[in-house]
């Protein structure tokens, strides 16, 4: 087997093993609950997962009667989701495609957009990210977003911090640039002793940022809490958790 060959099948394997863990009832029962409470969710509402990765969010909501469509970019994820939820008996609408291209218009009752899924994009592409999902929903729909902010990281910036996730040790390097925005970080993935590395992009926004870009694209209200237990947003608040109501 060539090098570059051996190289991304470790990769694939450690990202398997790390997402795994991230698969636990307890980190997504919660946040159905919270969605669920939040706007009342009745049963077979049409929700709109994207990106959705490999379902884990989608499959707890479909578990609860709820018609789910979940889009990422990524063929990988989707087989793992196809697979899951081919072993659970869900029927859950799965497609390949750019969330900044959702399937629809004025179909879905919520789109979610969940653990740190947003801002991967230049301002113009997440302004139009935004756009999309809000013409994909029904009038009077949802788009809501767990994301971080600048309230929530800066006040205790960490410049490297590492975790072990489901046996691999997962190292974590960031550098903010204060020019575009973002945040530049560089991931490391030990497993059994050998490493795999990545890198990530990401616009970090502040509540008002992300109010002012929401009205850009017709949103009318939002809702904002510090936690999915409903916390108010504060700064060194854990999350944004931002919720964005179509007229």
């Amino acid at each position: 087997m060539a090098k570059k060959e051996w190289w991304e099948g470790f990769f694939r394997g450690s990202w398997v093993q790390f997402q795994k863990s991230m698969d636990e009832p307890g980190r997504v029962k919660p946040a159905a609950d919270f969605l669920e409470g939040l706007l009342e969710l009745r049963s077979r509402a049409r929700i709109l997962d994207a990106p959705c990765g490999e379902g884990r969010l989608a499959r707890e909501l479909a578990r609860r009667g709820h018609r789910l469509t979940g889009l990422d970019i990524t063929p990988a994820f989707l087989r793992e989701a196809r697979r899951k939820a081919r072993q659970e008996g869900l029927e859950i609408d799965w497609r390949q495609g750019d969330m900044r291209r959702p399937p629809g218009r004025a179909r879905f009752d919520l789109a979610v957009c969940w653990w740190g899924s947003f801002g991967y994009f230049s301002d113009e592409q997440n302004l139009r990210h935004v756009q999309a999902t809000a013409a994909s929903l029904k009038p009077g729909g949802a788009f809501v977003l767990d994301l971080p902010s600048a309230e929530t990281i800066f006040p205790a910036f960490l410049k490297r911090w590492w975790a072990d996730q489901g046996g691999v040790l997962v190292l974590n390097e960031n550098r903010y640039d204060t020019a575009s925005g973002r945040m530049e970080t560089d991931w490391t993935f030990i497993r059994e002793g050998r490493r795999s590395r990545a890198h990530s992009s990401i616009r970090i926004y502040s509540r008002k940022e992300m109010e002012d870009l929401f009205r850009q694209a017709g949103f009318g209200s939002f809702r904002v809490f510090g936690s999915i237990e409903g916390e108010p947003f504060e700064l060194d608040s854990r999350r944004l958790v931002f919720a964005a109501f179509k007229p």
